[in-house]
């Protein structure tokens, strides 16, 4: 099974499993607010103040678009209230696999939308000139900063992730969506009863990488370590090895050993106190934050000029 398949297997489940336990589950909860932030963005980006712009349109750059059903409850939404004669969508992800589902999409035609295959927090300039741009990263995709390991919050590394996201464009708007319940308990027991989130790296790896057939996905588990305060919590997202394993990966030979454990990933969480103060100092004024009072949470700034 490839990663995108095994992802979207993994959020089919953790709605159904919400469903049956009557508890919130981060996918459903984010669709909710996306629609919440579909009907004020026009208010952010002074739609209807500025002729030029409601003529024209801003253009909106998705930082990994994610899984189809994903990119059609969140980001197209806004493509469209947002578009114009001259805006453009720009989908930016490191998966292939991503970014070629979504190209297969009816309702992709018609849109000026270009696939891009980048580091998400590159910095990478996007727009030029006085093209505005509405910024969003959906799936608390920020939370997965390479910050190393620590019992103190991760101020330098958010506001440095902040300002490559911001430096997209000269002028733009920026919608992120953070975990914001800091619960070390509740994250462990939520994280570890989904796995296939962090382990779909590895079919990723045999799908997409040049890596021999004695890779074997199936050989991981899952265990997630925590750390944090009242500020922040980091969720240290690990892969143990079952067996030894040896594999090519291209000319390289790579031996893992039984217990091995493997730091894939961070998922960070932020109380919104701090998430402001590190937005404040990337040069970005906070204009709304859209809330589900249950942990989960979409910051809207503005790039100040």
């Amino acid at each position: 099974m490839s990663g995108a398949l095994l992802w979207a297997k993994a959020e089919t489940q953790r709605m159904n499993n919400a469903l049956v336990t009557g508890t919130a589950n981060m996918v459903d909860a984010e669709i909710k607010l996306a629609q919440k932030l579909q009907q004020r963005v026009r208010d952010y980006v002074q739609w209807y103040h500025q002729g030029e712009r409601s003529r024209s349109g801003v253009s909106i750059l998705d930082y990994g678009p994610g899984t189809v059903r994903a990119f059609q409850h969140k980001t197209l939404p806004l493509v469209t209230s947002l578009c114009g004669e001259t805006s453009r969508c720009i989908l930016v992800d490191r998966s292939n696999e991503f970014l070629c589902d979504i190209r297969q999409l009816p309702s992709a035609f018609g849109l000026r939308i270009e696939f891009i295959r980048h580091d998400i927090f590159s910095g990478r300039r996007y727009f030029f000139g006085d093209e505005a741009a509405f910024v969003v990263m959906f799936g608390r995709t920020f939370g997965n900063l390479a910050a190393s390991i620590s019992e103190t919050p991760p101020v330098e590394a958010v506001v440095q992730a902040l300002k490559k996201i911001s430096n997209s464009a000269k002028r733009c708007w920026v919608a992120i969506s953070i975990g914001s319940d800091l619960r070390k308990d509740v994250a462990k027991s939520y994280y570890e009863a989904h796995p296939d989130f962090q382990l779909n790296v590895f079919y990723r790896m045999k799908a997409e990488l040049p890596i021999d057939d004695n890779f074997d996905p199936e050989v991981f588990d899952y265990e997630a370590d925590i750390k944090g305060d009242d500020k922040f919590m980091q969720v240290i997202h690990t892969a143990i090895v079952k067996r030894n394993s040896t594999f090519y990966l291209k000319d390289k030979s790579i031996k893992l050993l039984d217990g091995d454990r493997l730091h894939l990933k961070n998922s960070f969480s932020f109380s919104e106190a701090f998430f402001k103060e590190c937005a404040h100092l990337a040069g970005l004024a906070s204009i709304d934050v859209l809330s589900d009072n249950a942990g989960s949470d979409i910051h809207v700034f503005e790039k100040a000029t």
